[in-house]
């Protein structure tokens, strides 16, 4: 039986500075993934792991995000009173199954800080933290996983999987101490190395399930070069400790905060409602040279 995680920080305060210019006025977590956002699609896995609360970590300037969670805006209204209120029924009954609050990240200093935002909302409880531009596809939500392997691993564990040896050096890759199965005990999390001084394979995936002790190590640890607290100093103090695990999940993962892989979320997450127009239109491109 997976372990009762009921609440999970999602950071969404950063600039998007690979979308621009359209992340100029449009937050990137509300890109579309079809014709759902992709915070919609992590807030989906959420519940769909047994999630009860979501603390939304924003930005002053990415107020859009928390009106997108508003249920009685405007223009809900207005499609009611057009007889089209059904038309967002789907998105109304995924918010009647969770709680989400917002708390301000008034300055951009690193997923480290980002987290540390949370601690008052959190709590001295367990919670899971999603990255919302990482989407992951899997049979069993990934969430849930991660709540899983912590109820055996008794401590903090984050997802991981196998990389390509040509873009370890893109990741964070965990030192690993000893594994079992698809269970693995950290040493540490080196920070894009070379691939030939790579600790392992073995990469950082945008979720991660922390007990509160992660925010005591936040608090001790030290801005970086360009004044940011980083996730991934807290993790390697938690692993010094033994408390840190990284987790093999099944599944598969897009990174939405890059603009090709954003196109292939967008290619595999619309095929179930368009497979042979998809189909068809991928071949004609394989075939002829884009106009």
């Amino acid at each position: 039986m997976a372990a009762e995680i009921r609440k999970a920080v999602i950071p969404a305060g950063g600039l998007g500075t690979r979308f621009l210019p359209v992340t100029k006025s449009v937050p990137k977590e509300l890109l579309p993934i079809g014709n759902r956002p992709t915070i919609q699609i992590v807030l989906e896995e959420a519940v769909e792991s047994g999630i009860e609360e979501i603390i939304l970590i924003t930005s002053p300037q990415k107020a859009h995000i928390l009106d997108f969670f508003m249920r009685d805006t405007h223009y809900t209204r207005e499609l009611e009173q057009r007889g089209k209120g059904e038309l967002l029924g789907e998105l109304r009954e995924l918010l009647e199954c969770v709680r989400v609050i917002e708390v301000l990240q008034n300055e951009a200093r690193g997923l480290g800080h980002a987290v540390f935002c949370a601690k008052e909302a959190v709590g001295d409880e367990p919670f899971v933290v999603i990255l919302p531009d990482v989407l992951i596809a899997s049979r069993v939500p990934c969430c849930l996983q991660l709540m899983n392997a912590y109820e055996e691993c008794g401590c903090s564990v984050s997802a991981t999987e196998h990389t390509p040896r040509e873009r370890i050096s893109l990741y964070g890759i965990y030192d690993v101490a000893h594994s079992e199965g698809r269970l693995h005990w950290a040493r540490g999390v080196v920070e894009k190395p070379s691939p030939d001084k790579a600790p392992s394979d073995l990469s950082v995936v945008g979720r991660y399930l922390f007990s509160p002790e992660i925010f005591d190590e936040l608090a001790k640890t030290k801005q970086d070069r360009s004044g940011e607290i980083q996730l991934a100093d807290a993790m390697n103090a938690l692993a010094a400790k033994g408390r840190m695990a990284a987790f093999e999940y099944e599944g598969r993962q897009f990174d939405t905060g890059d603009p090709i892989g954003f196109l292939k979320a967008n290619i595999y997450y619309s095929w179930n409602s368009a497979p042979k127009e998809l189909t068809e239109f991928m071949n004609e491109m394989i075939r002829g040279t884009p106009q």
